[in-house]
């Protein structure tokens, strides 16, 4: 008399194995897609919220505060530093941006004047070449922040 035995078989279970790997093939490169796409997101919101905090310093202590781009030094009461996460990356000439006492931006040209026009600052997901999202961020003559939407396709400053 045969007992029936429980469980699976060696080929159930390889052709399981078989249809979860395929389904993860198919699954990873839209996972990079998020991960590059949450590391922008990232990076944009913190580079917001460090230039609000900026310009705030600068109206509250009435002195010049200095936000560092690409920099990941300790902040100072004068100095606030800030530095892409992940593999995203800025694209743009300007290193540092200075919130002055009277709440305008310093233009990074010259040491007396305030900006003549918006800056525009761009985060791409990674390095340049490579990039498939980016983001604006335009910074007003009097210190106001607006982010722009999720761009797809190349990155590029202009």
């Amino acid at each position: 008399m045969m007992r029936s035995v429980r469980g699976f078989t060696l080929i159930e279970l390889m052709v399981t194995i078989g249809v979860i790997a395929i389904i993860a093939v198919i699954a990873v490169p839209s996972f990079n897609n998020v991960l590059l796409k949450q590391n922008l997101n990232a990076s944009t919101r913190s580079l917001v919220i460090t230039l609000g905090k900026a310009r705030s310093k600068a109206a509250l202590q009435r002195s010049a505060v200095t936000v560092v781009l690409n920099s990941s030094a300790a902040d100072t009461d004068s100095t606030l530093n800030w530095a892409a996460s992940g593999k995203s990356a800025l694209i743009s000439t300007t290193t540092t941006i200075v919130f002055r006492a009277d709440g305008m931006v310093q233009d990074p040209t010259t040491t007396t004047a305030p900006l003549s026009a918006d800056m525009t600052l761009v985060l791409c997901d990674q390095a340049q070449a490579q990039a498939q999202y980016s983001k604006r961020i335009i910074l007003s003559r009097m210190g106001v922040v607006q982010q722009g939407d999720l761009v797809t396709g190349s990155c590029n400053a202009s």
